[in-house]
């Protein structure tokens, strides 16, 4: 775990964040309060 304060942290998240794999590729946000990914977009490229 990268943040480990969780609920307790007060600095600035990592913001939008873009994974891809193959023909896969998810946008994402890290909601470090919340201890969640919020998954915004799924693209399928195939």
């Amino acid at each position: 775990m990268v943040y480990l304060d969780g609920a307790d942290y007060t600095g600035t998240g990592p913001g939008l964040r873009t994974e891809s794999r193959g023909h896969l590729m998810l946008t994402y946000l890290t909601d470090i309060r919340g201890e969640r990914i919020v998954i915004i977009q799924v693209t399928w490229f195939g």
